[in-house]
């Protein structure tokens, strides 16, 4: 077993969690990574940690052996005991799936498997949760489930997606509620105009990680923006590792909005 603290990053190139694997391997973790990005790896080993690797395609992205999945959730984290023994942290993404951000638009305008689509949010959830959960029973732990800032604020024609991720951080406050006594912290964790690369509308080149070059694409979003700009996935990382580095053990069933204020406007 490691003697180490063990982190299990789902989903490991997308978001900001290429910049949390960095932070929790430069704070003495050794990672489990699904699906990294190219050269994400060698990145990690560069800074003396041991890493195991699922690859993005071991996992099928549908059906019922995805990563959101009984099958795919139990395999993330069978694949972590295996190597390591243990997992002290767990930064989970869902969903991944046909349901995916396929839901926008009002109630009345909404295609019918836009509204079946809900579902997908909570289940994700509680598939990911019911495979980790057990594993850190024995010395407790930190899950951090991605969400969106979406479910903190009600927005005309966001109805359906709004209330899906407002379920889905209600689903995750109750669960760490029921498991806090075993001293696992389970937290939410949703964003709003934080960017990357790749962040609809945004142009190639104009955001990375750590970076936002605004321009005409940007202005709706910084205006809607109290703060007056737009987040950087390194920004969000730092927040995120604070809940899964094990610094911080006395924070639990919370929803964290990461937004310059939207939620709050």
């Amino acid at each position: 077993m490691s003697q180490r603290r063990v982190a299990l990053i789902q989903n490991a190139g997308n978001f900001c969690n290429p910049s949390v694997a960095q932070r929790l391997a430069r704070s003495g973790h050794d990672l489990v990574l699904h699906a990294p990005r190219a050269g994400m790896v060698e990145e990690l080993l560069g800074l003396g940690t041991e890493v195991e690797v699922i690859a993005g395609d071991e996992l099928a992205r549908h059906g019922p052996e995805w990563d959101s999945r009984p099958f795919g959730a139990r395999h993330l984290v069978e694949r972590t005991l295996s190597r390591f023994g243990r997992i002290d942290a767990a930064a989970l993404l869902p969903p991944r799936g046909w349901y995916a951000g396929s839901i926008r638009g009002t109630l009345l305008d909404a295609p019918l498997e836009h509204i079946e689509a809900i579902g997908g949010y909570f289940e994700a959830t509680a598939h990911l949760l019911r495979a980790v959960i057990p594993a850190m029973r024995e010395r407790g732990g930190q899950i951090l489930v991605y969400t969106s800032d979406s479910g903190a604020r009600p927005e005309a024609g966001w109805s359906l997606y709004g209330a899906a991720r407002a379920g889905q951080n209600f689903l995750i406050r109750a669960v760490a509620l029921e498991h806090a006594h075993e001293g696992i912290c389970i937290n939410a964790l949703g964003s709003k105009n934080a960017i990357t690369a790749g962040f609809p509308g945004c142009p190639p080149g104009a955001a990375g990680d750590d970076f936002v070059i605004p321009g005409e694409w940007s202005q709706a979003l910084v205006a809607e923006t109290p703060l007056g700009r737009l987040g950087t996935m390194e920004e969000l990382a730092a927040f995120a590792t604070v809940l899964l580095d094990g610094s911080n053990r006395f924070q639990t069933a919370q929803y964290f909005s990461f937004s310059g204020g939207w939620n709050s406007a």
